[in-house]
């Protein structure tokens, strides 16, 4: 009795060991949750590239969420109107009258001895690199910075003692200086900036619009050496966002629509577009269908990515930074969502789901060893449900 006993377990033993071993050689519809885990810890090889793997907790999605939200115009500041003062390229077109008799630009006199207001108009002059403009008689004059009513004020008051009564108009004829490039897929301009105080939305307007849809599009602003982008829709919807421009900004219209790509056990695989807005990845799961109830583990939820090294933990950050990698660097990263975790449903709503993303959920083990049995069991239901038919 005790050996028969004994044989049975060890027949249990054996059989679940075979079932383990069957379930591995399964059909899957992507990795284990061990299996990514494990790139963690792998090595980089020349095949296989080192993954960084980070556990997402309220600290990690903020700092993400923090990130997208710094993607601001507002931030950035207005620009300061100094449009209309005179800068290196523009020309100047300038005009001076002196009364009669016209001591210095000539004019005739009658025989009274009187004459009529002489009129000279110089010829159009470009600011100089060194932020001058020569006038007769008096030389250079300063220029750089000033307003065309500052320079008539300059050139007026140093003609008063050699002119008789000297008026002066100056007017800017050709903003060289104070322009904003504006770029978009087959349409760039140069939009040059005047004393009204053109905006972003002016310098999408200057090129006619997007050609695309509105949630496709993305307007990039580019100022000295900080780029900051946000969708189109925000900049509509919150004028705080439409900024003034300044001299030199650049203004980039990008058209591409954006996607992310649902695996494994979840409602459909399937690649899913959002707008360029963005998505939490709370949303990314609905659009999926959810995860399937009896394929999902919970605890093993990924986020598969080429992240930007700065987006990394600082921790992470200067590990990969003492490799070689540089700020631009690309990095391949594995986020983890444990669903299992209550707090987890708030971390999703503050993880920002990018384009080209894989939202991977893997199969909970007992889904394997259930996989089995129905690969074990369907033939041999499927064989007696034949027997009976043919009795029946």
């Amino acid at each position: 009795m005790l050996k028969a006993e004994c044989l049975t377990r060890r027949g249990m033993l054996l059989l679940c060991v075979s079932l383990l071993a069957a379930c591995s050689s399964l059909p899957n519809s992507g990795p284990s949750t061990r299996n990514v885990v494990a790139l963690g810890q792998q090595s980089a090889t020349a095949e296989v590239p080192e993954v960084e793997l980070i556990d997402v907790n309220g600290a990690v999605a903020q700092s993400l969420y923090q990130a997208q939200v710094n993607q601001s115009f507002a931030q950035l500041g207005d620009g300061t109107s100094s449009i209309g003062a005179i800068n290196i390229g523009d020309v100047l077109d300038i005009t001076i009258w002196e009364a009669p008799p016209a001591v210095l630009f000539g004019g005739a006199l009658s025989s009274t001895g009187s004459g009529n207001a002489q009129q000279t108009k110089l010829p159009e002059q470009m600011v100089s690199s060194s932020g001058t403009i020569s006038v007769p008689f008096i030389g250079d004059v300063s220029v750089l910075g000033k307003t065309p009513v500052q320079v008539q004020n300059i050139i007026k008051g140093r003609l008063k003692k050699m002119a008789n009564q000297p008026q002066v108009m100056v007017r800017m004829v050709q903003n060289n200086a104070a322009n904003v490039s504006v770029i978009r897929a087959g349409n760039s301009v140069r939009m040059p900036l005047t004393a009204a105080g053109e905006r972003v939305l002016d310098a999408v307007a200057a090129v006619g619009g997007s050609t695309a849809n509105v949630q496709d599009t993305n307007v990039q602003l580019t100022r000295g050496n900080v780029v900051r982008t946000i969708a189109l829709e925000d900049l509509v919807a919150h004028p705080r966002q439409n900024i003034l421009l300044r001299r030199g900004d650049v203004v980039t219209m990008i058209t591409n629509p954006s996607t992310f790509t649902s695996m494994g056990a979840v409602g459909h695989t399937q690649q899913i577009g959002f707008s360029v807005k963005g998505l939490s990845l709370a949303e990314a799961v609905g659009r999926m269908g959810g995860l399937q109830d009896y394929r999902a583990d919970a605890r093993g939820v990924f986020v598969f990515r080429y992240a930007p090294l700065s987006e990394l933990p600082p921790e992470k950050q200067s590990k990969w930074a003492e490799k070689g990698y540089g700020d631009r660097a690309e990095i391949p990263v594995v986020y983890r969502l444990n669903l299992a975790d209550a707090n987890s449903m708030f971390w999703m709503q503050r993880f920002p789901v990018k384009d080209k993303d894989v939202v991977y959920v893997s199969n909970a083990p007992m889904a394997e060893v259930r996989k089995f049995l129905s690969f074990v069991f369907s033939p041999v239901v499927s064989g007696a449900n034949s027997i009976n038919n043919l009795v029946n």
